[in-house]
């Protein structure tokens, strides 16, 4: 991992990263990103003005040669960069179910419970399970959900954070003539994980102390797994 500070453009630093405010994260994809605008959009509500260049020299600064994972930051009033080599995608999600408080305590801002989340993930998500479900499955720790009831996309109506990916999904839903409705997901209907590290991961099962459960496929979700990353394109 390569870190970066903030001081009339990125400078490397070795220096830990402090408390988090807020932070966000794409996959970049040999110099192409997918909805960059949507996530500087997010960051910015919380950070405010950026200075002049910042996007431009945060992508020179990335490369445009590998898959990574970065991570830009307010910490402790620096801004901070971590360039972090992209995992695999996943293509499908098992969930876990956690017999534990909710451990979310900023849920509409990215950072503040970034840490708080992690350890939560560690410590609760059971055998075999990628994520951990938080609230009515409102969200994951890492990922927000949908699902499907029929030909309607159904988004959690409960509180999580705005979801690039959700919204980039609920709009596609539109466009094709879907319906889409907040409202209660629940294990017996199709869903997917959704994030811009993984796309579009329908999820297969759930896992919790009751014992686990499949759950039933969307038709048609590989097309729109493959519509999502076929969107990565230049400076986007």
């Amino acid at each position: 991992m390569r870190r970066y500070l903030w001081s009339d453009g990125w400078q490397p630093t070795d220096a830990p990263v402090g408390e988090i405010a807020c932070a966000d994260s794409w996959r970049h994809v040999d110099g192409r990103t997918h909805c960059l605008g949507s996530h500087a959009r997010r960051f910015e509500r919380c950070t405010g003005p950026l200075p002049p260049g910042f996007w431009e020299a945060t992508l020179r600064v990335v490369g445009e040669a590998g898959h990574f994972f970065p991570r830009v930051a307010l910490a402790e009033g620096e801004l901070r960069l971590d360039v972090r080599p992209a995992p695999p995608a996943r293509r499908t999600t098992v969930l876990g179910l956690a017999d534990a408080p909710d451990p979310r305590t900023a849920p509409l801002v990215k950072g503040p419970d970034l840490a708080r989340l992690a350890r939560f993930r560690d410590n609760y998500a059971p055998p075999g399970a990628d994520d951990v479900v938080l609230g009515d499955f409102d969200e994951t720790t890492t990922g927000a959900l949908v699902g499907w009831h029929g030909d309607v996309l159904v988004v959690p109506a409960g509180v999580r954070l705005p979801s690039v990916t959700q919204e980039q999904v609920a709009e596609r839903a539109r466009e094709l003539g879907h319906r889409v409705r907040a409202g209660r997901l629940r294990p017996g209907m199709p869903l997917w994980f959704v994030n811009s590290l993984h796309g579009i991961s329908p999820v297969t099962r759930i896992v919790g102390p009751g014992g686990s459960r499949a759950v039933p496929a969307q038709p048609g979700a590989a097309d729109w797994a493959a519509w999502w990353w076929a969107g990565f394109r230049s400076g986007g």
